[in-house]
């Protein structure tokens, strides 16, 4: 159940970033050979989860769907009370809500969501969807499709690389922080970014796990 889960779970991501769900990601995703990840899609197709198409990968159906929603609740859900209430850091909340997510019943996760105040939003700016299947809107582009010089908020960061995380709370690039793109340094490869006036030089891997939402000038 837990392997399923954590398929589902990351069918649900790439479609959610408009990404096709090919044998070839995943097993990038995973760290798993290409033949074990095409085995998993035959037997998700059997369960009536996924339509798989040779070559082409597979498609979440209504079954899967409603299933991966399940579970990104959990996730998004324990993340944020690892974080508000247990004080667990935020490049640690993703790797203990992977582990936790298939363990907990639908009694606790309705009490975590009542003990936070029905969140929209996980602490990473992923939206939580309801048990409904509603999903909350989401507004974001790159950061590093900004104009230089172009003023925004920060939406989102992915939460997969801790390290990278790890970065971004140290300059405090997380969700609701106003930033904008001042330039780039040759040496390095850096940019140059302000993060609520404060200036930090950053690699181009750390600021492409930010989203953002671009504010009118």
């Amino acid at each position: 159940m837990r392997k399923i889960d954590r398929y589902l779970k990351l069918f649900y991501e790439l479609q959610e970033h408009g990404q096709p769900v090919t044998t070839t990601a995943v097993a990038a995703h995973l760290g798993l050979r290409a033949s074990t990840v095409t085995e998993m899609f035959q037997r998700l197709e059997q369960r009536g989860l996924v339509r798989y198409s040779p070559y082409r990968g597979v498609v979440l159906t209504a079954e899967g769907w409603r299933r991966a929603l399940e579970v990104v609740r959990h996730h998004r859900l324990l993340e944020a009370y690892l974080y508000h209430c247990l004080g667990y850091p935020l490049e640690g909340v993703h790797a203990e809500a992977e582990r936790l997510q298939s363990a907990i019943s639908e009694e606790f996760e309705d009490r975590i969501a009542q003990r936070l105040g029905e969140p929209l939003y996980d602490p990473h700016g992923d939206p939580i969807p309801s048990r409904s299947g509603y999903v909350p809107p989401l507004r974001a582009i790159p950061l590093l499709s900004l104009a230089l010089g172009q003023r925004a908020v920060v939406r989102r960061v992915c939460d997969r690389d801790s390290a990278v995380v790890r970065q971004l709370v140290a300059c405090g690039l997380l969700p609701q922080a106003h930033c904008w793109l001042c330039g780039r340094r040759h040496v390095g490869g850096e940019y140059l970014i302000a993060v609520c006036g404060e200036l930090f030089a950053l690699p181009e891997a750390v600021l492409g796990a930010v989203y953002v939402e671009p504010l009118e000038a």
